[in-house]
This record gives C-alpha cells, structure tokens and sequence, in this order.
C-alpha cells in the first residue's frame, strides 16, 4: 500500500531528501514548488519503505491504509497531482562551503528570532559549518511561531519545535531569551560581536482595516486569538460572549480561527488549547462563525486540505451564504484546489436577526466590514451588487494576512512590507548596496507569504550568501568578545543555559500530556 501527503504538510521536503525512488514532488528544484497546497506522493511509483514518515517533523506522511473518514479523500488527491504532472527531476551534486571568516577563524553569527526560519538557519549553519551562534528570542521560550502563531489544534505542525530542540541546545549555540533588539541591544552592538548578524524576525499582527470603530474592544486580531488560545503569557483574555462572529479573511488563519472557535470539547481536549481559553470555548455563546471575503469564490486563499478536513473537528455545518451569481460561480469552478467549495450547500442567511438554531461556518464572498458598532457590524457589498446592511455581533476577528515589523537600525520597504534584499543580502535604502555581514530570512526576507516549510530553503539560499561572503572576505572580524555580549545581556535579558532550555521542554511536554490526556 503507498504511502500518501496528508492535511498537515509542511512542505519542507525533508520527504524529498530520503526517498529512495524520487516518488515525491514538487521538489524544491520543481516550479511548481512552493506554489501548491501541498508535496504528493506518486502512487506509480511508491515502493513503501516509510523513509518519507520517518523523515516528516509533522506527520504528514501516513499510510494510505491507515486513513479514516475525510482523511481518505488525501489518496485521491495525491494520485490527481500526477495526472498532469510526470516530471523526472535531475539530480545535482552535493557542494558543501566551509564556513571561516578571511583569516581562517571560525564564524561568530547572530540570528535574530527563534521561529522556522531562524530556527532554519541556525540548523543549517550547525550540520555544514563550525560557526559558533548566538539566537536572540524576544519571548521567554524559543519556538516563535511554532509556539504562539500555530492553531493549537494542528498539534502536528506545533509539535515541529521539538524538531529543533536539538539546535538551541547545542554546545555551538547560546540562547539569549527575553531579548529585544531596539529595546534591549542594537543591531550596532550585534555587529559588533559577531562577524554576521541574521535576521529571522517574521511578521507580527494583521494589519488595520481603516474603518470607523476599529478601536472597539469588539475587535481583535487572528494574532491575538491564537496567543491566548495557546496561554501566551503577555496576552489577554478574550470575550466569547457573542452569538455570530465574523471573521475578515478567507486564508488558512481564518479556517483555523473558525475552527477553533466552533471545536468540539473532545476536540479541544487533545489540543494545546491552554486551561483557561479551553474553559471559555466550551462555555462560549458562539454559534456562528461568518469569514468574510472581499472578493468571490474563485479567488479564495485557504488550501484544499484545511477546508477538506474542517468537519472533522467542529460541531458546526459549512456553507456559503447566497449573493448575487455567487452559486454559478461555485458551479464553473475547475481549479483543484477550491473543487471542495462545489460540495459545500449555498443557503440564505438572515443577517438581520441572531443565528438560526444549530452551529454553522459560513462563506461570505463580496463583503467586507464597512464599521463597527454598538453590538453591531455595517457590513457592505465589494462585488456586483451594492449597498450596506447590519448584522448584530460583537466580535469581529481581523484574520487579513499579517504585517513585517520594520526593525530598529535596518532599512524597510513599506510598499513591499519587507527589509529589502538580494539572496538574503540585506540592502541599504539608498544605492541598494549590500549591508556588510547582514542578513534576512523567512517573512521579514519576502514578506508574508509561504509556509512553514519554504522557510528551510529560503534560509539556505541566506546561508549560502553568508558562505561566500565569508570566503571573498567580505566579513569583517568582531571587535569584540562573546564574554562582552554575554555581560551586556543579563543586564537586560537572560541567557538560557543548555539545563535551562531542558526545563522549559520539560514543562512544555507536561502541559501538552496533560491536555491530551483530559
């Protein structure tokens, strides 16, 4: 029986790397890399041997025997990959780069952030070079958004952190945690201990709508929900106490959202849901959960398998809310990957008035927030039709993509919402001249797009910069120790020993054996 690509795909292809009959594609030499939902095993080819599920950091991989429900709908979709798609992909030769500054000393490098792609780097650095690295985390745990930004339903996808406990407690690494740089130290100070200083910062919260009431204490961000639903420590409680909440956004973030939202108890039982949010989701007056769309249903952002798979988790029936041609549009869909939106009922809903009796997820194309209210959203037609209406709620969720966080001392481009770059070279903002020994990865490198997984190669084409900077003598040595470094940030922060980062794991672990366990 073959093995097949499942809902929570990373696409990292550590898949790729150990198959033995190149039986999964798109790899990352591909085109179509990094532009589908998901990577497909070719069950023509498939010898199954398992290599792809030992090698897979959030279980993606299974057997196609091993599905139940939905899930069996994933060995159809892998084998539609290939219909159109017989590629025989040529293998290139191994080149490693041996990492050493111009005078044959070993690397010092600083990497900002301890998220996928930070966490990325630092591994790549560590298994092809001897550099000695230095991670500044803003938060008290390393992990970034593997920790506070992932659903803590997909237990798989969270669970990819312990894929990198291994490099925070490395003897090449020191782990400096509840450091800020611009609050705490410079990116100058960075500089000036180490020969390279990368980058890996993410992006933050969703961006502002513009509209009037925004300020409201009804509206929250995606961001927001996520963190506390995980027990972020410096986040807040969020009500529960509304009947509909509409959601702006139709990506994955929104699908998480809602699904969270509408989960069952035994689904949030086995989830990272913290106590404290667990407690207010079961006891919630949510009913309805609204994503709203500015635009129609052939344009939607989510991937086929988070809406394939959205049943299986909430106690709620999806559907679309009618609009103007909205039902032809849904009928003349071809594309794969929004064919699930043809199975889906298209029913009138009563904005007016609170939800109808039951749990539902609706899908409303061609609308968008026009403002806030007292207990009630103005809402207004963005496709053929026109006009406004209202529909009481009090909560609206911006689940509207998310914004890169320029950084103190680096150059930001607005319209591009990034720090510019070549290869990963951060560029002044004056003559587009590489900044010497500077570097960028993950959404701060190409903004907020991609997932977790295309941050392993974005980090890789970074790394390979820094290497042959590194081997023209482009990376000036630091002016400083590390014993400098280490003084100036206890000062301000904490440095996390090897025994300290075990601690944290350790505590990680038990809350999330507790929870599954409940």
């Amino acid at each position: 029986m073959t093995f097949v690509i499942t809902q929570s795909c990373c696409a990292d292809a550590s898949c790729v790397s150990v198959c033995p009959v190149n039986c999964i594609h798109p790899t990352p030499d591909e085109p179509d890399f990094g532009h589908v939902d998901t990577l497909y095993v070719d069950p023509s080819v498939c010898i199954d041997c398992g290599a792809c599920l030992d090698a897979c950091p959030v279980g993606a991989a299974r057997p196609a025997d091993s599905l139940v429900g939905r899930e069996k709908r994933f060995v159809e979709i892998n084998a539609e990959f290939y219909k159109d798609h017989r590629t025989e992909t040529e293998w290139t030769a191994p080149a490693f780069t041996h990492a050493s500054d111009k005078d044959g000393g070993r690397l010092r490098v600083a990497i900002v952030g301890t998220g996928p792609a930070a966490s990325y780097t630092a591994r790549h650095l560590l298994t092809t070079t001897d550099c000695v690295i230095t991670m500044i985390e803003r938060r008290s745990a390393p992990g970034g958004l593997l920790r506070a930004g992932v659903a803590p339903d997909h237990t798989g996808t969270r669970g990819m952190v312990d894929t990198f406990r291994w490099v925070y407690r490395h003897p090449r690494t020191t782990v400096h945690l509840g450091v800020e740089v611009g609050r705490d130290i410079t990116h100058e100070e960075l500089t000036r201990h180490h020969h390279a200083v990368v980058y890996g910062t993410g992006a933050g919260d969703n961006p502002e709508l513009g509209i009037d009431g925004e300020d409201s204490p009804a509206v929250v961000t995606a961001a927001e929900l996520v963190r506390w639903f995980t027990g972020h420590e410096d986040q807040a409680p969020v009500r529960l106490d509304s009947e509909r909440v509409v959601v702006v956004g139709n990506g994955n973030v929104a699908l998480d959202v809602a699904r969270v939202l509408l989960a069952t108890p035994d689904v949030l039982r086995r989830s990272d849901v913290s106590d404290a949010a667990r407690a207010e989701l079961e006891r919630s007056a949510i009913r309805e959960v609204v994503l709203l769309a500015r635009r129609g249903p052939q344009h939607a952002a989510f991937t086929r398998p988070e809406l394939l798979m959205l049943p299986e988790s909430m106690d709620a029936e999806v559907v679309i809310s009618r609009s103007v041609g909205v039902e032809e549009t849904v009928a003349a869909i071809t594309e794969p990957r929004l064919s699930v939106l043809r199975e889906l009922p298209v029913v009138d809903l009563d904005w007016a008035s609170e939800p109808a009796p039951g749990r539902r997820l609706v899908l409303a194309f061609d609308a968008a927030v026009e403002s806030v209210g007292d207990g009630e959203l103005t809402l207004r037609h963005t496709g053929s039709a026109e006009g406004t209406w209202q529909t009481p709620s009090r909560m609206l969720v911006r689940a509207n993509g998310f914004r890169v966080r320029p950084i103190e001392g680096l150059p930001f481009d607005p319209v591009q919402g990034r720090i510019p770059q070549d290869a990963g070279r951060v560029l002044d903002d004056t003559g587009g001249e590489a900044l010497p020994g500077t570097y960028v990865v993950g959404w701060a490198k190409r903004g907020a797009q991609g997932g977790i997984g295309a941050n392993r190669h974005d980090a890789e084409e970074t790394v390979a910069s820094m290497l042959q900077d590194a081997l023209d003598g482009r990376l000036e040595a630091p002016a400083q120790g590390p014993l400098s470094l280490r003084r100036s940030l206890l000062r301000t922060g904490r440095t996390s020993t090897r025994r300290g980062l075990k601690a944290l794991d350790r505590e990680h672990d038990r809350r999330r054996t507790a929870a599954h366990d409940g």
